[in-house]
């Protein structure tokens, strides 16, 4: 919030500062376009490409998921206690400019160092971004994350679909394409992120924070654990499904296209969740699209051809439209409502935990077990915490 003064010197009452939306449907479009142009090829490449094993592909993924951690602990502290403008331009111009570099050198062992700071990053861009999403008061905090995360998957939709045919002619054309929308997104970020008393907002936000008597509630550390178990899972389909479709007689195109088709159905599904959301209590979106979501391994147990391997992926992306916007919605909604950046860093620590321990617990499990071990275990995982958190909620609700 941020006072303002009549002429004759009387205080008005706080005026308080926001982003606007459309600014940040847009900006978040660009940077998941650029993100999707990397991560399907991330392990395709290491592995076929530069030669490297399932295993060091899964560390080098699972040290640009603990990069990112860092990063997101460092974006929700910057937000909260510097300059939410300065920590955005930074952390955009770093991404920009090794991305820039990544188009001209990607030989074993530099992309891997690379990988390593564009999760830092990145990290520290996806709290900002959601931090700046929750100084959004005009409208509902449902509904803004629920477009940002349409936008987002529009991004992933383009992404995905170029990544298909770029990566078939030479890598340095994908990292040149992810430079472009990132240059796009650094515009933006530089035109009209810059928004007056936010920081001074924000700084007076911290200072209440620091004089804060709130208790967080333990289902919030429920939510946590869920949000590590499903993006835990998910990143299975980013890194080791993949090898999984190749190794039985698919293409790199038919993997792409799934995510083309994921990104199609969340527009659509989105557009029409929107119209429904008030009516929808947050744990029924996130519990139960939770248990689509892990449904979906289930079938992926049994997949051997190309359509089932559809049908797994329609199913988790129909868990994944109710379930994976609702949750930073929910965090917010139970948090210190002083420390919005807080909160937000915490939750992409931990989705940026399972990205970070998926790729090598997948690999691990894959070379002492089989696929079918590794799907039925991370189907259980989740609905470990789907339960707890159901449970925790009731608690919640009592008290």
């Amino acid at each position: 919030m941020i006072s303002q003064s009549s002429p004759d010197g009387d205080v008005h009452k706080p005026q308080h500062v926001e982003i606007k939306a459309i600014i940040l449907y847009i900006t978040t479009f660009f940077q998941s376009t650029g993100a999707s142009l990397i991560w399907p090829i991330t392990t395709l490449y290491m592995h076929n490409v530069l030669h490297q094993s399932m295993t060091i592909s899964g560390v080098v993924v699972m040290g640009l998921s603990v990069t990112m951690m860092f990063g997101n602990w460092l974006g929700g502290r910057l937000f909260d206690r510097w300059s939410p403008y300065k920590a955005m331009t930074l952390s955009v111009g770093v991404a920009l400019a090794i991305l820039i570099m990544l188009t001209f050198w990607h030989s074993w062992p530099v992309f891997a160092l690379f990988m390593l700071l564009i999760g830092f990053a990145d990290g520290l861009i996806y709290t900002l971004v959601n931090a700046y999403a929750t100084t959004i008061q005009s409208i509902d905090t449902r509904k803004v994350f629920n477009f940002q995360y349409l936008f987002m998957n529009v991004g992933v939709v383009a992404g995905t679909a170029i990544v298909g045919f770029l990566f078939d002619y030479g890598v340095q054309y994908v990292f040149g394409s992810a430079a472009i929308m990132y240059t796009v997104f650094f515009i933006l970020v530089i035109k009209y992120f810059n928004i007056k008393g936010l920081a001074k907002q924000s700084a007076q936000a911290a200072a209440r924070a620091a004089k804060s008597t709130f208790k967080t509630p333990t289902i919030i550390y429920a939510i946590l654990g869920l949000a590590f178990a499903f993006y835990m899972s998910y990143m299975l389909w980013e890194t080791v499904i993949a090898t999984h479709m190749t190794d039985l007689g698919m293409t790199t195109k038919d993997y792409s296209f799934l995510w083309t088709l994921n990104g199609i159905i969340i527009i659509f599904g989105q557009g029409l969740l929107n119209r429904i959301i008030d009516r929808l209590p947050l744990r029924l979106t996130v519990l139960g699209g939770s248990t689509l979501f892990a449904l979906s391994f289930l079938v992926l147990i049994q997949a051997k051809t190309y359509p089932m391997f559809i049908v797994s992926f329609v199913i988790l992306t129909i868990g994944e439209i109710f379930a994976s916007p609702q949750i930073p919605a929910w965090v917010d909604k139970l948090s210190d409502p002083t420390a919005k950046g807080h909160a937000q860093g915490l939750l992409t620590m931990f989705v940026s935990l399972g990205r970070a321990i998926g790729p090598l617990y997948g690999g691990l499990l894959i070379d002492g077990g089989s696929y079918k071990s590794l799907f039925a275990s991370v189907f259980i995982l989740m609905m470990f915490f789907v339960a707890l958190t159901l449970i925790l909620n009731i608690r919640h609700l009592k008290k």
